[in-house]
C-alpha cells in the first residue's frame, strides 16, 4: 500500500503560504459552523517516530478557538487504564457535540503497542480492527465527522530525523532506546501498520495517508483534507437539517425470550430464608474472588416499575465489600450527557478490573423510555440494537463478565403496587405521576420489550429473565444467576 506514495513530494514556501492562508482562516469560519449545527469532530494524528505528530497538530491548531476542543496526547495507559478495556480511555474522551477533539496518536498505536508486545488484545488483529470498526461506526452515525491522518516516511528520513534529535543537547530527551528499537524494527512493523489502516479504512472514518517528507507538503494536505472534509459535511447538514446524517441500521435476528409470568413461582418464607442466608455467603465469597483474580464484573437491571429492582439489588450487595462495587441509577441524560453519544455516560462506570459496577437502568432505556416517549429518533433507536450488542461483546471480550436482568410482574401485579405505594407515607415517594403515564403505556412498552429482548439476547450476553410477581423467589433467582454466572468466570 505504501510504494504508492511519492515521498519525495514538497511545496516551496512561496505557493505553501499562498494556499495555506485561506485554509487557515476557513478552518476558523468551519469550527464556529460547527459548533452552531452542533456536530462533533474526532481528529487521529497517527505516524511514524519523527514523522511530525507534533508539529501537524500544533499548525492544525493555531486558527482554532481553544474553548472549542480538546486535545489528547496518547502514551501509555494509567493504572486506572489498564483496569478497564482498551477502548474505554478513547470512549470517555470522546467530544460533546459542536466540540473538536484532536488525538496525537490513538486507540491505533495502544493496539500496535499490545500487539507489538505480544499481549493478545481480541486474540487478534483481526479482533482489533472490528472493534475499532464498530467504535467509530457508532461515533459516526451518531454524527461525529472522524478524519484519521498517517504521516508517513521512509526509515532513512526516519533515521535521519532521530540522529538530528539526538545530537541537539535541546531535543536529546526526547529520543529513546525504544525509539530506536521500534526503527530497527521498521521493515516488520510495516505490513502491521498497512494491516491496521487498509481494515479501518471506511467511508465513514476515512485514512488521508500523508507524504511528510517535506514539512510544507504535510501541513497543507492536512488542512486541505480537514477544510474540505468540514465543508462538506456542514453543506450535507444545511441542506438535510441540522442533525442530518446517513446511517446504516443494522438490525440484529430477532429470537424468542419468554418472558409470561402468568404462573409465577413463590417461595415460602422459611425457604426464602434458608436460600437467602445461602447465597449472600456464596456472594460474599465471589465478590473477593472477583478481586483477587482482577476480572470486573457489570450487572443491569431493567423491568417494569414497581418490580422489585431496588429490594434485589439491596439483597444482591449485602454482603458485599462496599469498597469493591458501585450502584448507578440510570435515570433521563443530563445536558452534557445528551451531547455525547448515548453510550458516552455508561462508559464513565463501566468498572475496573475486580470491581462490580450495578446499573439499576441502563443504556437499554434507548430502545424502551426513550423509543416510546420520543426521546430520539426513530433511525437512532433502531440503531442501537447492533451498538449494543458491539459493545456488550467487546466487554466481554475483553475480560469482563455481565449479567442481564428483567424483571417481569403481571399488569395487576403492578396496580396493587403502586396503589399499596399510594397509600403508604413511607413508601409514596416511590410512585409519580410518570410511573401511572407510564402504565397507560403498557402494551406499547410491551411490545418495545419484546423486540429488546429478542434483538439483545446473544449468546455472549443473554437476558435472564426474573418472574418478579413473588419477591422471594425473585430475589433468590438473581443471587441464584449470580453465583453460578461467576463460578463460570473462575472455573
Amino acid at each position: 500500500m505504501f510504494e504508492k506514495y511519492d515521498l519525495k513530494r514538497s511545496v516551496d514556501d512561496r505557493a505553501f503560504k499562498k494556499a495555506i492562508e485561506p485554509l487557515q482562516q476557513q478552518l476558523g469560519v468551519l469550527q464556529r459552523s460547527l459548533r452552531d449545527h452542533k456536530i462533533p469532530v474526532i481528529i487521529v494524528v497517527e505516524g511514524w517516530n519523527a514523522s511530525g505528530i507534533t508539529m501537524v497538530i500544533n499548525e492544525l491548531i493555531q486558527f482554532l478557538d481553544p474553548r472549542g476542543f480538546s486535545m489528547h496526547s496518547v502514551g501509555s495507559p494509567t493504572d486506572e487504564e489498564r483496569a478497564r478495556p482498551l477502548l474505554w480511555r478513547f470512549w470517555v474522551k470522546t467530544p460533546q457535540k459542536g466540540r473538536m477533539a484532536i488525538f496525537a496518536r490513538s486507540w491505533y498505536s495502544r493496539s500496535l503497542a499490545e500487539y507489538i508486545a505480544g499481549i493478545e488484545w481480541k486474540r487478534s488483529i483481526r479482533h482489533s480492527i472490528s472493534s475499532i470498526n464498530s467504535f467509530e461506526r457508532q461515533l459516526a452515525d451518531d454524527g461525529a465527522v472522524i478524519l484519521k491522518f498517517f504521516l508517513h516516511i521512509s526509515k532513512e528520513e526516519q533515521k535521519k530525523r532521530l540522529n538530528e534529535r539526538e545530537n541537539n543537547p535541546l531535543t536529546s530527551w526526547m529520543i529513546t532506546k525504544g525509539d530506536w528499537d521500534f526503527h530497527r524494527q521498521y521493515d516488520s512493523y510495516l505490513p502491521i501498520i498497512e494491516q491496521f489502516i487498509e481494515g479501518t479504512d471506511n467511508a465513514s472514518a476515512p485514512w488521508t495517508v500523508v507524504e511528510a517528507t517535506d514539512e510544507n507538503h504535510t501541513v497543507q494536505k492536512v488542512y486541505s483534507t480537514v477544510v474540505k472534509a468540514l465543508e462538506k459535511r456542514i453543506a450535507y447538514a444545511d441542506s438535510h437539517g441540522k442533525n442530518a446524517r446517513k446511517n446504516e441500521i443494522i438490525k440484529p435476528k430477532k429470537i424468542e425470550v419468554k418472558r409470561a409470568s402468568t404462573a409465577p413461582e413463590t417461595l415460602t418464607r422459611d425457604e426464602y430464608q434458608k436460600e437467602l442466608l445461602e447465597y449472600e455467603d456464596r456472594i460474599r465469597d465471589i465478590h473477593y474472588l472477583l478481586y483477587k483474580r482482577k476480572l470486573p464484573l457489570i450487572i443491569v437491571y431493567e423491568g417494569w416499575d414497581a418490580a422489585g429492582k431496588g429490594g434485589n439489588i439491596m439483597r444482591l450487595v449485602r454482603h458485599m465489600n462496599p469498597r469493591g462495587y458501585d450502584v448507578v441509577p440510570a435515570g433521563r441524560p443530563d445536558q452534557t450527557e445528551a451531547d455525547h453519544h448515548y453510550l458516552w455516560r455508561f462508559y464513565q462506570h463501566f468498572p475496573k478490573t475486580g470491581h462490580v459496577t450495578i446499573f439499576d437502568r441502563s443504556w437499554y432505556g434507548r430502545v424502551l423510555v426513550e423509543r416510546i416517549e420520543g426521546f430520539c429518533k426513530e433511525d437512532e433507536w433502531k440503531r442501537a440494537y447492533n451498538e449494543i450488542n458491539e459493545m456488550e461483546q467487546a466487554y466481554i471480550e475483553s475480560g469482563g463478565g455481565l449479567v442481564k436482568f428483567w424483571l417481569e410482574i403481571s399488569k395487576d401485579e403492578q396496580l396493587r403496587r403502586f396503589n399499596q405505594r399510594q397509600n403508604d407515607p413511607l413508601k409514596q415517594w416511590k410512585i409519580t405521576d410518570e410511573d401511572w403515564r407510564n402504565r397507560k403505556k403498557w402494551e406499547e412498552y410491551e411490545e418495545a420489550l419484546d423486540e429488546m429482548l429478542g434483538r439483545t439476547s446473544t449468546p455472549h450476553a443473554p437476558w435472564t429473565v426474573i418472574e418478579s410477581d413473588d419477591k422471594w423467589f425473585a430475589r433468590i433467582k438473581t443471587l441464584k444467576t449470580v453465583t453460578e454466572y461467576c463460578e463460570t468466570m473462575f472455573w
